[in-house]
């Protein structure tokens, strides 16, 4: 993991910070950090063993919200997440960093309406083998560890027409830009580099308190300097790799006066390329949230959900040039619980735990079969 961008991250909210200390008074500062510890941070397989450690995590937004002249909301928000293993784990180490401007025209539920977004976001990572747990290398044993570190620009926008009696339509749009820092060309691997567009009509039923939305995808990736894969896996020279994504999503909430929610929700997607389907893959989740939130500020909440991922063809070995885990199948649940800080009355300063959940034990494939569980507590201000 190199340290330019945790460092650009960190001098960039700190700036943010401070300038939004000067700022209007509808700003808002979040700051959260404390310890944690993780079971298996490389999600290394069962089969070969795994290696668990402490970290220490800080995370701060800044965020800003008022109305432009014209009526419409305008936010902007700044952010860094990063965490710190213990000695021996630096590899695990890992830091995120991005920048938001958002806008909504507010409108009322007879009137035509929009929303837009603009985010940028900076990842940094170490590149880590799944069979060894060490810092991943290609065939011939070059250091390859920056390979999935990388920067992405994104832009939604959604058109919103009038509701009707029985619900409401929209119309969306998304636009990716994602560029890995480190292509290693020099060691022969094509780079992952890519744009993408999409489409994605919904349709809502329901009010505040209950809403069902249904909404459906059409989507394109284009790799700007990646080959088609042959039914080997091998790329095909003068071929530029395009992937094609059909699915959709439906999600229902429920809001009681009791100060709680509930949302259940399922999506299914497919993807196709355009060689011998080589990269062809589909892919379902379905989950369900619970939250509650109390008078004095505490809140809980409870986040869990299965998903499967299946490649049609599925890839030997321990590559090195992938976008996502060939195979995932199985579990996943949250905890989250925050709660005024005992014994001390400062406003708005709280005692955070959390603990996370994965079994991924009924992959086919070992090398994708892994149980993980995350613990963390800590303090979280805002100001």
């Amino acid at each position: 993991m190199s340290l330019g961008p945790v460092r650009l991250a960190g001098a960039c909210a700190l700036v943010g910070v401070f300038a939004a200390a000067d700022a209007r008074a509808d700003h808002q500062i979040d700051l959260k950090g404390g310890f944690g510890y993780d079971s298996n941070p490389y999600e290394l397989g069962n089969a070969f063993g795994s290696v668990d450690g402490a970290y220490t995590e800080l995370e701060a937004t800044v965020s800003a919200e008022g109305r432009a002249a014209k009526g419409w909301i305008k936010r902007e928000d700044i952010g860094f997440i990063g965490q710190l293993f213990e000695n021996g784990m630096h590899a695990a180490d890992r830091a995120r960093f991005y920048v938001r401007a958002r806008g909504d025209s507010d409108e009322k539920y007879d009137e035509h309406g929009w929303s837009w977004s603009l985010r940028s976001q900076a990842r940094d990572t170490t590149f880590v083998s799944r069979l060894t747990g060490r810092t991943a290398t290609d065939d011939l044993g070059n250091d390859i560890g920056d390979r999935y570190d990388n920067l992405t620009g994104e832009f939604d926008a959604e058109w919103r027409l009038p509701g009707w009696k029985i619900g409401r339509l929209s119309l969306g749009t998304t636009g990716i830009y994602k560029n890995y820092w480190k292509d290693y060309e020099r060691f022969g691997l094509d780079r992952l580099d890519y744009y993408s567009y999409a489409l994605q009509p919904a349709f809502e039923i329901g009010d505040g308190s209950q809403r069902l939305r249904v909404r459906v995808k059409a989507e394109q990736r284009e790799y700007f300097n990646r080959r088609v894969s042959d039914a080997a896996g091998d790329p095909v020279p003068g071929t530029d790799l395009r992937y094609r994504y059909y699915g959709g999503d439906l999600r229902f909430q429920y809001r009681s006066e009791n100060r709680t929610a509930f949302e259940w929700k399922a999506a299914y997607e497919v993807r196709n390329d355009n060689g011998v389907g080589f990269a062809d893959r589909s892919e379902w989740e379905v989950g369900a949230d619970w939250s509650w939130r109390g008078k004095d500020g505490s809140r809980f909440s409870i986040d869990g959900g299965y998903s499967k991922r299946t490649f049609d063809n599925q890839v030997t070995g321990d590559p090195p040039v992938n976008d996502e885990i060939p195979e995932k199948k199985g579990l996943e649940a949250q905890l989250r619980y925050q709660r005024p800080f005992p014994f001390l009355d400062i406003k708005g300063f709280s005692l955070v735990a959390e603990a996370d959940w994965e079994d991924y034990d009924n992959n086919d494939d070992p090398r994708f079969a892994y149980d993980r569980w995350v613990a963390f507590i800590g303090v979280r201000q805002i100001f």
